[in-house]
């Protein structure tokens, strides 16, 4: 897989991989996927419950230049090797079934309390570290590790997770179990026993608010759980289930470029991998000049015959216009688009000076 940040005619040459034709075919290789040793930074988005998550199918292009970040954060993904003595005796031992490849400190840290009910938990869950493998086909989720007010404790799976196949291409399905249980002495114990479908349903370009875009398979997750606490000090336990639904949008990137978690049908997770673009300022002591693009298409969608304004404050653009068979159809330096010769459809506006991308529906 590489990575488009597409320019011109290269970049024309590449889109008829996301024509509607069956033929057309996106792989996600192993090598594709996290690497030990490499950091990876990402942009926390407020959840959206206007914009569209769900929406996917062949030659899609998942358009989310509009969505803004709210603050940014990284995962580092290092090696088993660089694993602490007690998690490498887990995950880096003897037995293949839970010899880990890569471990990574999850970005979201459940909150303890909420397990306790009106009891709560006297222990501060200071981190979830997650272990993973390429193995048999499919990359796995091997076990947990948690910091558990300076405790360390590694969590083995008693049924691996089987996360999606590898390597992923476009019509990939997998259904998998998993089971593991957390004791925590004296305090609690958690067991979760769930369940997980996982389907490719759709491939094309991701647009994304850093201004770059991204070849990618899009894997649906769904993952029903039927979970279960005891409670030491309150000496009661209950039992729940929940179910989520994850979108992840997958290419070279190592980490998915875009990831969405979504509980009853509302986002409670948004992330994309990339960086926040700023308005152009050289003012940068390490000499680092940010450009943002200053293109936006109003209105969008179009009637056919209206124009378009692309620029700001009526400052030209240096724009192309594609259709989705990779042609360039149109280009010019205005403040403007004319749709007079467009049919209906769905069309690609590019900046040529800052590469950003947004998509034009012409009705």
């Amino acid at each position: 897989m590489n990575t488009r940040q597409i320019q011109g005619r290269a970049w024309a040459a590449s889109l008829g991989v996301f024509s509607l034709s069956a033929s057309a075919q996106i792989t996600v290789e192993d090598t594709d996927l996290p690497q030990g040793d490499t950091e990876y930074t990402f942009q926390n988005v407020a959840p959206d419950f206007l914009a569209d998550f769900e929406s996917s199918g062949p030659g899609w292009i998942w358009d989310f230049t509009e969505l803004a970040a709210v603050d940014s954060t990284f995962t580092l993904v290092e090696d088993i090797s660089e694993a602490s003595f007690t998690a490498q005796f887990v995950f880096n031992g003897f037995d293949p079934e839970y010899q880990a490849d890569h471990f990574y400190t999850f970005l979201n840290t459940p909150d303890l309390g909420d397990l306790g009910g009106d009891v709560g938990i006297p222990m501060q869950l200071d981190e979830v570290v997650g272990y993973h493998q390429i193995a048999g086909g499919t990359y796995n989720q091997v076990g947990l590790g948690m910091s558990l007010s300076g405790l360390e404790l590694p969590i083995p799976f008693e049924d691996v997770d089987e996360v999606h196949p590898v390597p992923l291409t476009v019509d990939a399905t997998l259904e998998s179990t998993a089971a593991y249980e957390v004791v925590v002495p004296a305090t609690l114990t958690y067991v979760v026993d769930q369940t997980r479908f996982s389907e490719v349903d759709g491939y094309g370009i991701l647009l994304l608010p850093d201004g770059t875009s991204h070849e990618v398979l899009r894997l649906k997750s769904t993952v029903s759980s039927e979970d279960s606490v005891y409670v030491d000090l309150a000496e009661q336990g209950f039992a729940f289930e929940r179910e989520t639904v994850t979108y992840l949008w997958l290419g070279d990137g190592g980490m998915p470029w875009m990831e969405v978690t979504t509980t009853l049908g509302i986002p409670s997770v948004v992330r994309y991998q990339g960086t926040v673009l700023s308005e152009e300022d050289t003012s940068s002591t390490e000499g680092v000049t940010a450009l943002r693009s200053g293109m936006r298409l109003m209105p969008n969608p179009v009637t056919r015959g209206d124009l378009v304004i692309v620029g700001q404050i009526g400052e030209p653009v240096n724009w192309t216009l594609w259709n989705m068979q990779g042609a360039c159809i149109l280009r010019g330096r205005s403040a403007d688009l004319n749709t007079e010769s467009l049919d209906a459809g769905v069309y690609l506006v590019r900046d040529e000076r800052h590469g950003a991308l947004r998509r034009l529906v012409v009705q």
